[in-house]
C-alpha cells in the first residue's frame, strides 16, 4: 500500500518501446527511492494501479559458486565447544 502523504505525483506519457508500451521514470522519483539503472523490480497490479517494487535476484547455489576455485576453499574451522542451539549438538 502507499501512504498518501508521501506520494509524489508526476504525469507521464505512455510511449511505444519496440513492441511494448513504456513509461519513463523521472529522475526525481528514482532518486527518492534510490533506484539505479539495472535495478530489478517486480511489477504487480492492485486496485487498478500498477505497482513497481524493488526486488533482489534469486540465485541458485550453482550460480553463487560458479567462480569459486579450489584455492578459495578451506578446511573446517574449529571454533570450540558447541553452545546454544547449533546443528549437530547432542
Amino acid at each position: 500500500m502507499y501512504k498518501q502523504d508521501c506520494l509524489t505525483m508526476i504525469t507521464q506519457k505512455i510511449s511505444m518501446w519496440g513492441n511494448s508500451l513504456g513509461v519513463r521514470l523521472p529522475q526525481a522519483i528514482v532518486q527518492q527511492i534510490g533506484w539505479e539503472e539495472g535495478a530489478l523490480v517486480t511489477i504487480s497490479i492492485e486496485d487498478n494501479r500498477i505497482i513497481l517494487t524493488s526486488t533482489k535476484p534469486k540465485y541458485t547455489l550453482e550460480e553463487l559458486l560458479k567462480n569459486v576455485t579450489p584455492e578459495m576453499q578451506h578446511d573446517e574451522i574449529d571454533f570450540g565447544e558447541l553452545v546454544g542451539e547449533e546443528i549437530g549438538k547432542n
